[in-house]
């Protein structure tokens, strides 16, 4: 399906947004169109109060710079509050179960949580007693909200979003797993190149191969071949500890400008960030004039405050 010749309603059937596999491909379209309305907006210094009476908590396991920003400056964009709630300074960290945590959340009056870093399962135990939305901002094995804003980012830079190929070099993690699915959803074709033992699941590559070409191999050259998105991400994720056997591995699987050189001579570079030069890509390629990583991450306000709209106007 064309994205361009998609007509929106600004709609979203779903309380919750948890992983790219429960969204068709039109609701990714409906976030993507909501997100350019929004952004839209931004840049000509309309103000919207779609969150005005709302409060938002925003409960967080690991560190964040971009997923915190965004967040926080898009709900009082939108004329809301939000709560801060670090993990580490509540009643989670002693043992409390996500449970008792989640079935009070309504009644302090919040209407929709974000959570950061968590497991899939536990933020599946927190949804199931939680009567508000959610909003998974980052688990271990999907990152819903970076991909919907890649695939923004890209729809802006290149126009379109189906029959476009995208290479995505490196640990076949949750950013990986999310393109597969995100990607495969709007017609893109995937190519993942890791080595052995870090490739995305088998059933995360079987989900997208219902939807487009999804490739998997351990040689760049292959994965890279007339790419018009090149994509890398940490070696290392936050939850995990240092691994010198697996920085080994991946240390052939760093984009430089020679690898740069083997996609589409318009491909783009693209990086979820924060961003280690030297490690997964050259400094050279993430500060060079292919290099859209700014932009991307710029998006994540838009796309945020797009998805919470969305979600708190039903």
């Amino acid at each position: 399906m064309d994205i361009n010749k998609y007509l929106p309603k600004y709609k979203l059937a779903h309380r919750d947004l948890l992983d790219l596999s429960q969204l068709t491909s039109e609701e990714i379209f409906e976030i993507l169109y909501a997100a350019r309305a929004t952004k839209k907006r931004y840049q000509v210094g309309e103000n919207s109060h779609a969150l005005k009476g709302k409060t938002v908590a925003l409960l967080f396991d690991n560190v964040s710079t971009r997923t915190r920003i965004s967040f926080e400056l898009g709900i009082r964009q939108l004329g809301g509050d939000f709560l801060f709630l670090p993990k580490r300074e509540t009643q989670l960290s002693r043992g409390e179960s996500m449970k008792d945590t989640a079935a009070m959340m309504e009644r302090y009056g919040i209407s929709c949580v974000v959570l950061r870093g968590f497991y899939q399962s536990e933020i599946e135990d927190f949804v199931s007693h939680c009567p508000i939305p959610v909003i998974n901002g980052l688990s271990e094995g999907s990152h819903p909200m970076q991909v919907l804003s890649d695939l923004f980012t890209i729809w802006e830079a290149k126009g379109r979003l189906d029959d476009l190929k995208l290479a995505y070099i490196g640990d076949g993690n949750n950013v990986a797993n999310s393109l597969i699915i995100g990607g495969s959803k709007v017609n893109m074709d995937i190519a993942i190149a890791s080595p052995g033992g870090y490739t995305p699941a088998r059933e995360i590559v079987e989900r997208g191969m219902q939807y487009s070409n999804i490739t998997i191999t351990g040689d760049i050259d292959e994965a890279v071949k007339d790419a018009d998105i090149i994509y890398t991400d940490v070696f290392i994720s936050m939850n995990e500890q240092d691994d010198e056997e697996k920085k080994n591995k991946l240390s052939r699987y760093r984009v430089t400008k020679e690898v740069m050189a083997k996609a589409k001579p318009d491909a783009l570079f693209m990086h979820c960030m924060p961003v280690h030069r030297g490690e997964e890509v050259s400094a050279d390629v993430v500060d060079g004039p292919q290099s859209i990583v700014y932009t991307q991450a710029e998006n994540r306000l838009h796309l945020n405050k797009a998805v919470l709209t969305l979600l708190l106007r039903q």
